[in-house]
């Protein structure tokens, strides 16, 4: 089975922020609490590739941008789908920040 990319490849900062822009665009259209968690997953994983050996590697001299970048869109993108769970009378109550004393 080859690789599949549900947005598109990451190469660097530009990547990670286009492909939360991207599922944010989804966050506006969800209509459920699953969509909603599915959507927060796919943005907290950009977060955990980021801390990941294989990306460390690979990205050597980028990966600490791209840490930051990510955990900056991974916070605005779980805000968006907060509010959005708001609007669909759903407990807004996804984590805004990744990794311990969130």
């Amino acid at each position: 089975m080859g690789k599949r990319h549900i947005y598109q490849s990451v190469g660097g900062v530009t990547d990670i922020r286009e492909i939360n822009r991207k599922i944010r665009k989804e966050v506006a259209r969800a209509k459920t609490r699953a969509q909603l968690t599915e959507l927060h997953k796919r943005s907290m994983y950009l977060v955990t590739l980021c801390h990941a050996p294989a990306w460390k590697e690979a990205f050597r001299g980028k990966i600490a941008k791209m840490k930051k970048a990510a955990q900056e869109e991974f916070t605005k993108t779980a805000r968006a789908i907060n509010r959005s769970a708001e609007k669909l009378g759903l407990r807004a109550d996804y984590d805004t920040k990744w990794g311990p004393g969130r």
